[in-house]
């Protein structure tokens, strides 16, 4: 058994038609510590997929009756609040010229009919690994290394930051009227307060987390831009690339270039 990569149980959302095959996979997973949901069918999996929100989706290309997992997962590849959601292809030999069609739609990972379980645990925690740094990552440029815990706004701005830390990590919408609900204070005291601190607006500083995640992830991942885009919270890709260029100097496209070229 191949131990997984944290203590609690992460939840995994299998959709596989054939039942047998489904228990199948749910057994092995069970074992190696997965917290395991498994449906048969796409239609169900939608019904089912906004109560569970899985840490990953291990997705069936062959589906039926009436939605395909390709399908499927051009659906929830355009939902923002899915769409971060890494998803595993699988598919039987006789399908594996279609893989690049779903890793095109947003696919993270596949792997052909018959699989060592094994491999498919690996995928899972290699791509769950990533996940986890991306937060690490996001987490490390919190505002403990820009204030002094003397200082009197110590508490409301680390409050403020790991707020917005956690709403882009699960990607979900940074509302500053929330945010200042939440904290209790008006806006132009927690303007006033994140320009002291950081040299900057709320606004701004919460678009530069979504950027800082993005890059991550685009240096780290398969994600087509568009994914990357969605998954970071931008509602526009054409947005996205213009802020990102804008703060890097290069495009996302380039960028991931120079990333790969530097691997070879």
């Amino acid at each position: 058994m191949i131990e997984v990569i944290k203590a609690n149980k992460y939840k995994v959302f299998l959709i596989e038609d054939n039942e047998l095959y489904s228990q199948g996979l749910t057994y092995m997973l069970s074992e190696n510590n997965f917290d395991v949901v498994a449906v048969y069918s796409a239609e169900v999996a939608y019904q089912q997929l906004f109560d569970t929100m899985p840490d990953i989706i291990i997705l069936d290309v062959v589906l039926s009756p009436n939605i395909d997992g390709f399908s499927f997962l051009n659906i929830i590849k355009t939902d923002l609040r899915v769409a971060h959601i890494p998803v595993i292809i699988i598919a039987s030999h006789t399908l594996q010229d279609k893989i690049h069609h779903g890793l095109s739609l947003g696919a993270s990972d596949f792997l052909i009919k018959p699989f060592k379980v094994e491999d498919l645990v690996i995928k899972i925690n290699s791509l769950l690994r990533l996940k986890e740094n991306i937060t690490r990552y996001i987490l490390s440029k919190s505002v403990l290394s820009h204030i002094s815990a003397k200082d009197s706004n110590h508490k409301l701005i680390t409050e403020f930051t790991l707020m917005v830390q956690a709403l882009i990590a699960d990607n979900k919408d940074a509302s500053i009227p929330d945010i200042v609900k939440t904290l209790g204070i008006g806006y132009s005291k927690l303007e006033e307060i994140v320009k002291k601190v950081f040299d900057t607006t709320p606004v701004t500083y919460i678009l530069s987390k979504r950027l800082e995640k993005a890059d991550l992830m685009l240096r780290n991942s398969n994600m087509s831009i568009n994914d990357i885009a969605f998954a970071a919270g931008f509602h526009s890709a054409s947005y996205f690339c213009t802020c990102y260029k804008k703060i890097f100097g290069t495009t996302p496209l380039q960028n991931r270039k120079s990333s790969y070229n530097n691997l070879l």
